[in-house]
């Protein structure tokens, strides 16, 4: 019994010490940054988890969330991808989001295309590259 102690200390150590922690409007979250086990979403998850709980209004968190999807979708703007509120977390006081795995293969896809992305001929160099992948050439 012991052993499984030591186990679930060490994951808890383990998952605090790869969470940082971010000052938003007045409160303290938990920023964690991980790959989303639900398979009907596949892509990264990111979690605002507050250090205090019960300090948050639901109106205040819905205020906090909007703001804090305006400032993620402008820092991924860039890179063409977008986030999306996750509502459906058990934890009703984390305020998560989603990105979607499909961003992350199409900038994949357009690094390995080369220079020019969406022309025809990065198009035949991403088919080129899904053929030689999937065993075709």
């Amino acid at each position: 019994m012991k052993t499984n102690r030591k186990v679930i200390l060490e994951t808890i150590k383990q998952v605090i010490a790869e969470s940082a922690k971010v000052k938003f409007a007045g409160h303290q979250f938990m920023l964690k940054v991980d790959v989303n086990e639900d398979p009907n979403k596949k892509g990264l998850k990111i979690q605002f988890i507050p250090t205090t709980f019960g300090q948050i209004s639901q109106t205040e968190q819905n205020d906090i969330a909007i703001e804090l999807e305006t400032r993620l979708e402008a820092g991924l703007e860039e890179y063409g991808m977008r986030v999306e509120r996750d509502r459906n977390l058990k934890d009703k006081t984390i305020i998560g989001f989603f990105v979607y795995i499909e961003y992350f293969d199409k900038i994949v896809r357009q690094a390995l295309a080369g220079q020019n992305p969406g022309t025809v001929e990065a198009e035949k160099e991403i088919d080129n590259i899904e053929d030689t992948v999937n065993g075709k050439i």
